[in-house]
């Protein structure tokens, strides 16, 4: 959330020889003359009405592609550009395939009307709403710059789902007359452009200086067994007046999918937001059950139908969370005769080195090796110049990712290991390409002989097979880490593999994987996308049986070495409950670590921890 902005006052000592009793009446005085300005100034905004209709400017938009500064000037010919359908991606209206720069503009004629709400009086600014703009974006305001958000090449990535409100100050609005929008956009592959939502341009509104911050708790957002979760937010109006109406809090079942959650508890009460200050509210409730709970605290202003609210996920002793595996009864046998396959497999290590990527530390070679149905896949195995053996960390990839060098942990052997179908190792499996039988969730899906990730766990052994075969890794120090697919190949790999000491998987992918897509829009779109393409073939039944050979929750009990987790709790693709069971089903030494407002990923402090916890583990040197 943003920080509130905070008025107060302030005293200034006055010092020297004119004598106090002349100076009191003067200031006492002048602080009498400045309540009465402030009173006529607000007795002024009171009878003015204090929003305005917004104006709705989606239509009459012109597009091109390309680069050019002239074109977000005011004024320019833009009479020779094609109209475009705002609202969704330009891949959809008109620009199938295109990725790169483009430019959008508006004519549009700002009504006096707007200029009169007290809003707008008190704040000299109108505000505009473009939606959701993919991936960057640079906008004006008759030719000016009014906000920006991200920026090519530098910072591209995670601003395709945010939504752009700038601010348009009073002295670029032409009343009564044509004002331009522009916007330059910057998308670099998929969807580009103003691609959701409905831009408008209208008065500030009591809801743009409304906050709503719900509290962490003990830090981390979970909640001890034994008592109700106590429950707090900080409700923060930065507005110049106090707003009247209702808070509500609402507490339902964990699924990120709004229109399918169960609701526990709801309560409401009055709540008056002084100007400029913050306030406190709480509310306690008493889960049914440990697990995890999605908590809504909202603010709405009597008279208007707007509301300020924000959702959090918190949790209730997550560590006595039931959810039982439900292993197939075959699923030893299955995994026995994987690994009887992959013995099968003549590795034929190949390693050269690649000294572009050395460091003063550490050198670096491309190491490739024959995996499971004689698949090749590749890697980059870094190792210290220093006298070995040395341990070992194998950091196996997320969904997509193309593993490349650490480069940052000198005093290791690190194997960063493409399983099939990623980065360098797809000769034999192909890549990942969005949607079709492409995707690797897919792949075989009707068959548990024949599904991807049989495969993608025995490239993880096959890693360990390597590492153990290099006379420079003690084989007894062996570590594996991951983050998503990656946490969910961490927590399988040490289930089948006695040789991995540690096993570090964060925010963990696919697990308790059926709840799981039940709770997500990805990746549970995938499957249900799945399930209508062959509706008479493909079922919920057969997907499942497929996963529960994979799902760490069900292999986690099989794991003996010490487990150290990370996890976003705000994760709505690797839920926090499915990471929970299993991590209830490890048995040996486990840590685990949650951060509150982490979506799908752990913050950098994360890292630092887990290889604080792989060192201590390894008994090696700070």
């Amino acid at each position: 959330m943003d920080s509130a902005q905070h008025y107060s006052g302030s005293s200034t000592a006055v010092s020297g020889s004119m004598p106090s009793i002349l100076f009191r009446p003067c200031f006492t005085h002048f602080k009498k003359a400045a309540r009465i300005f402030v009173l006529t100034i607000l007795l002024t905004l009171a009878s003015l009405p204090a929003t305005i209709e917004a104006l709705d400017i989606a239509q009459g938009w012109r597009f091109t592609t390309g680069d050019d500064a002239a074109w977000a000037q005011h004024p320019f010919d833009d009479s020779g550009w094609k109209s475009i359908e705002i609202g969704k991606p330009w891949e959809k209206a008109g620009y199938k395939g295109y990725d790169g720069y483009g430019l959008y503009r508006l004519h549009v004629t700002v009504p006096k009307a707007e200029g009169k709400s007290a809003y707008f009086k008190y704040y000299q600014r109108l505000t505009l709403s473009l939606g959701v703009v993919d991936n960057v974006d640079v906008t004006y305001f008759n030719g000016e710059e009014v906000g920006r958000t991200g920026s090519a090449p530098d910072d591209i990535k995670g601003h395709d789902k945010t939504i752009r409100h700038y601010h348009v100050p009073a002295e670029l609005i032409r009343w009564d007359a044509e004002n331009v929008i522009a916007v330059r956009v910057f998308d670099d592959g998929g969807d580009g452009g103003i691609s959701k939502g409905i831009p408008t341009l209208s008065a500030p509104a009591w809801h743009e200086f409304v906050t709503v911050d719900i509290g962490h708790g003990r830090s981390n957002g979970i909640h001890p067994a034994g008592a109700p979760m106590h429950l707090s937010a900080t409700i923060r109006n930065t507005a110049f007046e106090d707003l009247k109406g209702t808070l509500k809090w609402k507490i339902e079942s964990d699924t990120w999918l709004t229109d399918q959650r169960e609701l526990f508890s709801e309560k409401t009460k009055p709540q008056r937001l002084s100007a400029e200050t913050s306030h406190k509210v709480a509310f306690h409730f008493k889960p049914p059950a440990a697990g995890f709970y999605q908590v809504t605290c909202t603010f709405s202003q009597d008279g208007d139908d707007s509301v300020v609210s924000q959702s959090r996920m918190r949790g209730y002793a997550p560590e006595k969370m039931d959810r039982p595996p439900d292993a197939p009864k075959d699923m030893k046998a299955f995994w026995d005769e994987a690994i009887e396959e992959l013995a099968t497999v003549a590795p034929q290590y190949k390693i050269s080195p690649s000294p572009k990527w050395n460091t003063d530390q550490t050198d670096c070679y491309l190491v490739e090796m024959r995996s499971l149905g004689d698949v090749r896949i590749r890697g980059w195995f870094e190792v210290p110049k220093s006298a070995g053996p040395h341990p070992v960390l194998l950091r196996v990839p997320g969904y997509t990712q193309g593993m490349q060098p650490a480069q940052s942990i000198p005093d290791m052997a690190v194997l960063s290991l493409n399983i099939r179908g990623h980065g360098n190792s797809t000769d034999d499996e192909p890549g990942y390409y969005w949607w079709g039988p492409g995707d690797y969730l897919l792949r075989g899906l009707n068959d548990p002989q024949k599904f991807f990730y049989r495969g993608a766990i025995m490239d993880c052994l096959r890693g360990v097979d390597f590492v153990t075969s290099r006379p420079d890794v003690d084989a007894k120090r062996i570590a594996i880490t991951g983050g998503s697919q990656g946490g969910m190949l961490s927590f399988a790999a040490a289930a089948l593999d006695k040789r991995i000491a540690l096993s570090a998987p964060d925010i963990p992918f696919v697990v308790d994987s059926m709840k799981s897509f039940k709770m997500t829009a990805w990746p549970g779109m995938i499957i249900w996308d799945w399930l209508g393409r062959a509706p008479l073939q493909n079922s919920w039944e057969r997907a499942g049986k497929t996963f529960s050979y994979i799902d760490p929750k069900n292999l986690a009990g099989w794991i003996a070495c010490p487990v150290f987790m990370g996890v976003g709790l705000q994760d709505n693709a690797a839920p926090a409950p499915a990471a929970f069971a299993a991590y209830n089903q490890v048995r040996s030494p486990k840590e685990y670590r949650v951060y509150p407002e982490a979506g799908h990923h752990t913050p950098p402090e994360h890292v630092v921890a887990k290889m604080i916890w792989i060192r201590k583990q390894f008994a090696m040197k700070e």
